[in-house]
């Protein structure tokens, strides 16, 4: 009889997935692999800090370095108002947020790190951001490379899909990790 003992998976840097329970030896919920270096969930230090700066809620990634806005309806979503890709990316570009004026829309690889698997409404953990979206799609800065005139977002199935620029979906920004 072969022993097997449950492997540490280091993939500092890369977020959980917030799976705790196993189905099976082998998948996510029996590595909870991620940025808490493969500790036991007792031991996992706190991924997310919800902080008010400058009077605007924002969510830090400790996993990921980069600052969130909190609030899909805030002035840092477009006050839930949803944007073709061009107007998306102005309007983080030009938005001043929680005493910051550096803020952007997220690339694809970053909009995703926030995906959480457990969640129906939106692709983001619920307890910690609030949207406007009632299941729509999320921008990203990044531009499909096949074919010019498409952009990739973010839907709350976690599905990565090319929209037309010229179509309007939502927007949260984000800074840092640049």
């Amino acid at each position: 009889m072969e022993m097997r003992t449950q492997a540490t998976i280091l993939t500092r840097l890369l977020p959980k997935t917030g799976k705790v329970f196993s189905h099976q030896d082998g998948d996510d919920g029996y590595y909870q692999a991620g940025w808490w270096k493969g500790l036991s969930l007792a031991n996992n230090k706190v991924r997310f800090v919800t902080k008010t700066l400058a009077g605007d809620v924002v969510v830090i990634d400790n996993a990921t370095g980069l600052m969130w806005v909190q609030d899909g309806t805030s002035a840092g979503g477009n006050n839930g108002v949803d944007l073709s890709w061009s107007e998306a990316l102005t309007a983080a570009f030009a938005l001043t947020f929680a005493g910051f004026a550096d803020w952007r829309l997220p690339n694809i690889k970053e909009l995703f790190s926030l995906f959480d698997a457990t969640v129906s409404a939106s692709p983001f953990p619920e307890d910690l951001f609030i949207d406007a979206a009632a299941g729509g799609k999320f921008w990203s800065s990044t531009m499909r490379t096949a074919e010019i005139g498409y952009a990739l977002t973010l839907d709350r199935f976690g599905d990565i899909n090319p929209e037309f620029v010229a179509d309007d979906h939502f927007m949260f920004a984000v800074r840092g990790g640049v």
